[in-house]
Formats: structure tokens, C-alpha cells, sequence
């Protein structure tokens, strides 16, 4: 297959992910925004918040409070500009370096749109902490440790053969989805929805880009 070809059809690839990423978001939240939850909340995640809601140790606070910066722009996107940046000049590993960068770029751009598109407003019942900002739904910290820290996961077990990054990323799944109902900026409903959007982008974007480095394996060994 000749160059082009691959090359187009990994963009094709991402594409259709990204539009599939953002159908299953969008469609979830209209669906949820065409009930009476949308915005007070359905009374089990009244319920969730409340229980969540509780004292911590200052130390397991202040983690908390801390750990959410491990799934925001703020700090994930200058890492990962460094990591692939390394990646492409030490390591000569372009398609890495780009697909964890799509990976990232693609999440934080559907968390921005859909929440300027579906303007959920945020839980008022207890005073919300730490990071948040614009609407609630959907949870951009959950689009982004899902699609962004799994596929970190995937491309270590494919290099090193390594199976310890998957626990840190469940970990890091769950931590992120309980500070930020600890925190009390979002609905839980808002949680499912991100961590559908992230699913999806993970799969669709690491369905494209691992076709595109067997076709071009493929090129390579026929010539």
C-alpha cells in the first residue's frame, strides 16, 4: 500500500473516532438534558454526593485536592508536548509521539466543546473545591485519564511487555472519579458520560494508528 494511502486512512481513522467519541457524548447528555435531572440532579446521585461528601485526613484532602491536576490541561499537556517531543528526537519514534499527542489534544477539545454546547450547571448542594471550571457535563477529567493513560498502558505492554501500568491507570480512573464527587463538581452522571467519550476515543484512536503502523510495517518488509 503506497504511503499516502496508510497516511490517509489513519486520519480517516481518527476522524471517525473523534466523531464517534463525540456522538456518544453528546447523545448522552442530550438524552440526560431531555429529563428533570439535568439540572438539579437525579435523587440517587443527590444521594452519591452525599455520601462522598465527608472529612478526610488534612493529608488524604490535600491528596485529593492535588490529584485532580493529573488529569487537567494545565499539567498533562506541557508533559505530554516534552514526552513526544523526546519520543521524535531521542527515541525516533514519531507515530508515538503523535498519537499520544492526538490522544491528549482530541480529549481536551471535545471536553471544551461539549461543555460549551450542553452548559450543564455544576452540583451547588456543597461548597465545590480544587479545579473546576465552565459547565459540568461531561467530566473532562474522566475523557482525558481514560483515552490518555490507557493508551500510555497499551504502548508500554506492546514495548516493554509491561502489565503495572494498566493498575496505575485503573487506580488513577478511580481516584480521579472519586475526588471529583469528594470535591463536589460533578454529577456522577457527568463521570459516566466522560468515561464513555474516553472509551471510545481510546479505542477508535488506538484502532487507527496501530493499522497504520502494520500497514506501514507491511511496506516495509515487501520492499
Amino acid at each position: 500500500m503506497p504511503r499516502g494511502g496508510a497516511l490517509r486512512r489513519l486520519i480517516q481513522g481518527i476522524a471517525a473516532a473523534y466523531a464517534a467519541s463525540w456522538a456518544i457524548g453528546v447523545g448522552f447528555g442530550y438524552g440526560l438534558k431531555g429529563t428533570h435531572w439535568w439540572d438539579g440532579g437525579a435523587p440517587w446521585e443527590y444521594t452519591v454526593l452525599r455520601d462522598f461528601h465527608h472529612s478526610m485526613p488534612y493529608w488524604l484532602d490535600v491528596a485529593m485536592r492535588g490529584s485532580v491536576y493529573l488529569g487537567t490541561n494545565i499539567l498533562v499537556l506541557p508533559v505530554i508536548l516534552a514526552i513526544g517531543l523526546w519520543l521524535w528526537r531521542v527515541k525516533h519514534a514519531p507515530l508515538l509521539a503523535v498519537h499520544l499527542l492526538v490522544v491528549c489534544i482530541g480529549s481536551l477539545s471535545m471536553n471544551g466543546t461539549m461543555k460549551y454546547l450542553l452548559s450543564r450547571d455544576r452540583p451547588t448542594f456543597f461548597p465545590a473545591r480544587g479545579l473546576y471550571a465552565w459547565a459540568s457535563y461531561p467530566s473532562g477529567h474522566l475523557i482525558l485519564t481514560t483515552a490518555l493513560y490507557f493508551t500510555a498502558a497499551l504502548m508500554l505492554r506492546r514495548a516493554r511487555g509491561w502489565r503495572w501500568p494498566f493498575v496505575v491507570t485503573v487506580l488513577m480512573v478511580f481516584v480521579t472519579c472519586y475526588s471529583r464527587l469528594y470535591l463536589s463538581v460533578h454529577w456522577p452522571t457527568d463521570l459516566i458520560g466522560g468515561l464513555l467519550i474516553g472509551i471510545v476515543w481510546l479505542v477508535g484512536t488506538w484502532k487507527a494508528f496501530t493499522s497504520f503502523d502494520a500497514r506501514v510495517r507491511t511496506r516495509r518488509a515487501t520492499t
